[in-house]
């Protein structure tokens, strides 16, 4: 998302991107699926077979909804499908959920008569 659908490093996220990924993450085996491969740094498609108690046409399906929400990458090496987390995707999103820090409020001064 970083220089792509958040139109820049930093710049805020699109509204279509921004549903694309809560959509994609409010799945909780998707969340799961997200956290395994991030944790492990990158995951073969078998690797993530072997997470998860579903069928491989299942899990197929969920990492391609994770791709197009932009969250993974994949690439291929030999045989395999290496998948990684896009960080900076990641990223994008929690920054534009956490939203702009709240200014410090100011205590009003009481005016005593």
């Amino acid at each position: 998302m970083a220089g792509g659908p958040a139109g820049g490093k930093n710049a805020p996220m699109r509204d279509e991107a921004f549903v694309k990924v809560a959509k994609a993450l409010a799945d909780p085996t998707r969340l799961r699926m997200l956290r395994e491969i991030r944790a492990a740094g990158e995951l073969t498609c078998s690797g993530v077979c072997r997470c998860f108690d579903l069928a491989q046409p299942t899990i197929s399906h969920h990492i391609r909804t994770l791709e197009e929400a932009g969250l993974i990458r994949i690439r291929k090496e030999g045989p395999y499908h290496v998948l990684r987390v896009d960080e900076a995707a990641l990223g994008d999103f929690a920054r534009e959920i956490a939203g702009p820090a709240a200014a410090p409020r100011r205590k009003r001064a009481s005016a005593k008569p």
